[in-house]
């Protein structure tokens, strides 16, 4: 509830701010008033108007159109606002120190205007930028660790965060798939937030999983499976011969190797004794969707843990929100003790289609005797 009030006074705040910097030292009429408050606030509230549609039956090329509209304005007028934000407080700043010149004064309306369209280009420019991170670039993270308890080196591929849905697009995830497959796993593991709708939305673009090459496909589930009934969504996994790991785990035979995966903890009951039961003598890697359990767990039952579910914050600066909200785990490798964990920035995205300074990536994780 807190986090609620919290981020819709954000909103407010942000949808005041930008209209009357936008409006309120320039001429402008009512209807250019009313255009523009209706923008922001409908973009702002993209998720809550697209649900409704979604719960009144609204669907087809209408809904994917709307969708797609909707989330990538919203991730503008994001960005739209962090620049008027930096850019006013950086105006007041030269304003002062350059002696109150008259061209840096607030009060000048041509400044203001001249300001105005550059900012709004800008933001422009960046959440096209973002667009283009979150579909093109994937980042491939190496990790390569010898272990004396590993009979066989064993190659995996761990992604996470793929946030499929209807309106997904299938190019989309058949680019995701194929940098999967050029690794050449012997095993895939994927850690939560795969799915991202209803079984009944949106199978038809998860069933494209079945091409991922490996022996074996180990899933774990994140927070937004279980937004969207799980246990259906387990069920539909295992169709696609995927082991869906639920507080437990195998040995993969010949490598003395254990995975092991425990479900997100903000939907269900972690135990760790129970995922690892017998596996003391193996090599144990934890499929965990959300990294900030990893502060307070029992460290001693696994060796390495993949965590998905911070994005690497998507946007900037949302990294240093994200990873204060994560007990200060954001992405990239952290060790404590003997253990390690690993926060992937995931290789989709939620809400906004973009990514800024956030890209995308996958685990190459390869362990060797």
């Amino acid at each position: 509830m807190l986090f609620f009030v919290l981020m819709l006074t954000f909103v407010v705040a942000a949808i005041a701010v930008v209209y009357k910097v936008l409006t309120g030292y320039v001429a402008c009429g009512v209807l250019c008033k009313i255009a523009v408050l209706s923008i922001l606030t409908l973009s702002w509230f993209a998720p809550i108007w697209l649900r409704l549609l979604r719960r009144f039956g609204v669907g087809g090329m209408f809904y994917d159109v709307s969708y797609k509209i909707g989330y990538f304005m919203m991730g503008f007028v994001l960005i739209l606002s962090m620049l008027i934000i930096a850019r006013d407080i950086l105006w007041y700043m030269m304003y002062l120190f350059s002696g109150k010149a008259h061209v840096l004064n607030p009060d000048n309306m041509h400044s203001v205007c001249v300001l105005n369209s550059v900012t709004i280009g800008l933001a422009l420019l960046i959440s096209a930028y973002g667009f283009f991170e979150a579909h093109q670039s994937i980042e491939i993270q190496n990790i390569k660790i010898e272990d004396e308890r590993v009979k066989k080196e064993t190659k995996f591929v761990v992604a996470s965060d793929m946030h499929i849905n209807a309106t997904t697009p299938i190019k989309h995830i058949q680019n995701m798939i194929n940098i999967i497959n050029a690794q050449n796993p012997d095993y895939i593991l994927l850690v939560g937030d795969i799915a991202d709708d209803l079984p009944q939305k949106a199978i038809k673009k998860v069933n494209l999983l079945s091409a991922l090459k490996a022996k074996k496909v180990y899933i774990s589930l994140g927070n937004h499976e279980y937004y969207n009934r799980p246990y259906a969504w387990m069920d539909a996994f295992t169709k696609l011969n995927f082991v869906v790991l639920q507080n437990s785990g195998e040995e993969l035979d010949g490598t003395g190797i254990y995975v092991g995966g425990v479900p997100d903890s903000s939907a269900a009951s972690v135990h760790y004794q129970r995922t690892f039961s017998g596996a003391d003598h193996l090599y144990r890697i934890l499929l965990a969707h959300t990294p900030a359990d990893f502060k307070n767990a029992d460290k001693h039952y696994f060796d390495m843990q993949f965590s998905g579910h911070t994005h690497g914050g998507q946007i900037f600066p949302f990294q240093y929100i994200t990873k204060r909200a994560n007990n200060g785990y954001l992405s990239g490798l952290y060790k404590e003790g003997k253990t390690n964990l690993f926060v992937m920035k995931g290789i989709g995205y939620w809400g906004p289609p973009m990514r800024v300074l956030a890209t995308p990536d996958i685990v190459v994780f390869t362990l060797k005797p």
